[in-house]
């Protein structure tokens, strides 16, 4: 049998699990595995830094619900890249790794790029790490590294292939042809019992509410959830991670997860919810902040351990939620649902009621700057409805957020729960990959954009149809804004950025820019840049004085308590983005 490298046979199998996208950035001690690549049909996608590569391998695997693959060498391709570990570690990504290393040969003789136990470092943000010691070995390896990464809690795994197993020419295992054992039909369905229970609570409720999160997502589920909601007539919102789960302009839809405190102020409180693959924590408002306190909760996740994490549940349930939907489904036929028109209304309207007050404010702040969410607004309005939304920032994913309509699963990625900014060009490197057809815009604020700003180059190099908004507040504004309501204006401390031209970077790599400083130019930027064909830098100039209500959440004071607190000279502890200390 003709001999093959190990890159080689790494290629293949990969090639055999179905991978056709990865995400790298050149090492030499890839080269045996890259080259054959191009053999197999693999396509490389090659970016500026491998943390990109990184994040685009995971936004691949959000967009898709399938495995994304991440390449990158030793040493400091790993450490550039521990980020993107992580990321998708901590929002349960199913990302592999592929990460190269020196010679164990001469692992004491102070080689290029080695020093450091890359295995035992990544072991702690990965739900395995492994070094491959033959070749010979690399299928069987690869199979079980896929199916851990994707079955049971989904999350990263990482394969070091040291150079000598990459290069080196082996006899490939016989079954190398016959490859197939990738995944397992595994995902865990509800008991019949448990299914009889979350409908009885669903159906005896009288404001009942779905709230779908990331689990929901990766699962797709979307067809199930609708065809249950339209089955029930109950509500639908979304958490973060499954904005586009249900279409907008449908009835059921009720929006953001925060529809449901909103309406809950509006006297209409929820008495039923059921969490659908959603994790309490950051992106409920912590433990349960969007959840109204009198509720009945029932929660659904893969994950036997997250349902009560953040506090008593009626109802917790471990399985996969497409699973526990077709099993909902089948048993809802059964029973005679009361039609709750009125109260999906009121959850629906919840957008409006919350934009009152905002649509009255002066389209230019005090510094004769744009209001942030009037530019978020004009913006929303000129995202097409086919484009993949990507967010990248703090306080400027929340001001976009509210205006944005994504349209089906995994067309729109977020910050995680690792607060990383900077994913935002590595997510849509990935998710225009994922969705070749589809435009992808990425709103992201300048302090986000700058991390990654050199990925304009790989996005011009492989014509990728991505536009890139900048939310350009010459500050890094959810930082600045808790420093202001914490420890007043004339405290500042390194929050401060430029008004920096960040579209003429885009147009030295290639791309096309404009910039945007009257509200009346938004649109036709907007549409410029979607028909151009070329990459695109849209930069869009706003007042970075106005604090949006969410970091005032974060922080725990309005700009009034505010002022009264400092005005008093209060010991109370206040700490941004975590539970205040009495």
């Amino acid at each position: 049998m003709t001999q093959l490298s190990g890159g080689e046979i790494l290629a293949r199998t990969l090639r055999a699990a179905g991978v056709s996208e990865v995400f790298s950035l050149h090492g030499g001690h890839l080269d045996a595995f890259l080259i054959a690549c191009a053999d197999v049909g693999i396509r490389l996608t090659d970016t500026r830094h491998e943390a990109s590569a990184g994040h685009a391998a995971e936004a691949y695997s959000r967009a898709t619900g399938r495995i994304g693959v991440a390449a990158v060498t030793a040493g400091p391709g790993f450490t550039n890249a521990y980020t993107a570990i992580a990321n998708a570690y901590l929002d349960r990504m199913p990302v592999l790794f592929i990460i190269g290393a020196p010679s164990t040969r001469e692992a004491d003789l102070n080689t290029l790029q080695g020093g450091i136990d890359q295995v035992a470092a990544a072991a702690h943000v990965t739900k395995w790490a492994y070094r491959v010691g033959s070749g010979a070995r690399l299928p069987e390896i690869v199979e079980q590294a896929i199916r851990r990464a994707t079955t049971g809690t989904p999350g990263p795994v990482l394969l070091e292939v040291p150079i000598e197993v990459m290069f080196a020419q082996v006899e490939p295992p016989a079954r190398l042809g016959k490859l197939s054992n990738f995944t397992l039909d595994d995902r865990p369905a509800p008991t019949s019992g448990q299914v009889a229970a979350l409908l009885d609570m669903l159906q005896q409720a009288e404001r009942p509410v779905i709230i779908a999160g990331g689990g929901a997502t990766l699962s797709r589920s979307g067809a199930e959830l609708l065809a249950f909601a339209e089955r029930t007539g109950i509500p639908v919102a979304a958490g973060p991670k499954a904005e586009g789960i249900l279409p907008h302009d449908h009835p059921l839809y009720a929006g953001t997860a925060t529809s449901v405190p909103i309406a809950r102020a509006m006297g209409a409180p929820a008495d039923a919810v059921l969490l659908l693959g959603v994790r309490v924590g950051l992106f409920t408002g912590g433990r349960y902040g969007v959840i109204p306190a009198e509720a009945k909760v029932a929660q659904i996740d893969i994950d036997g351990a997250e349902p009560g994490r953040g506090g008593p549940i009626d109802l917790p349930v471990m399985a996969d939620c497409r699973q526990a939907l077709i099993a909902m489904n089948a048993a809802a036929g059964d029973r005679e649902w009361t039609r709750r028109d009125d109260w999906a209304g009121t959850l629906k309207a919840t957008r409006a009621v919350s934009h009152a007050n905002w649509t009255k404010a002066p389209v230019y702040g005090e510094s004769g700057l744009l209001h942030p969410f009037h530019a978020a607004r004009a913006l929303g309005a000129a995202i097409p409805d086919d484009a993949i939304v990507v967010c990248d920032g703090g306080e400027s994913s929340i001001w976009v957020r509210d205006h944005i309509r994504p349209h089906g699963e995994g067309s729109f990625l977020i910050t995680g729960y690792l607060g990383t900014l900077g994913v935002g060009q590595g997510f849509a490197i990935g998710a225009a990959r994922a969705f070749p057809g589809r435009p992808v815009v990425l709103l992201a604020g300048d302090g986000g954009v700058a991390f990654h700003i050199q990925e304009f180059d790989t996005m011009v190099r492989h014509g990728l149809n991505i536009v890139t908004v900048v939310f350009n507040n010459a500050c890094w504004g959810m930082s600045q804004n808790g420093q202001d309501l914490i420890y007043g204006k004339n405290r500042r401390a390194i929050v401060s950025l430029r008004d920096s031209d960040y579209e003429k970077v885009c147009e030295a790599f290639g791309g096309t820019g404009a910039r945007a400083t009257q509200l009346e130019e938004i649109g036709p930027a907007m549409a410029a840049a979607l028909a151009g064909g070329r990459p695109a830098c849209v930069n869009v100039r706003v007042d970075g004085d106005i604090i949006h209500p969410v970091t005032m959440g974060m922080v725990g004071l309005s700009p009034k308590q505010a002022a009264e607190r400092l005005a008093a000279n209060s010991k109370k502890v206040v700490m941004p983005y975590y539970e205040n200390v009495e």
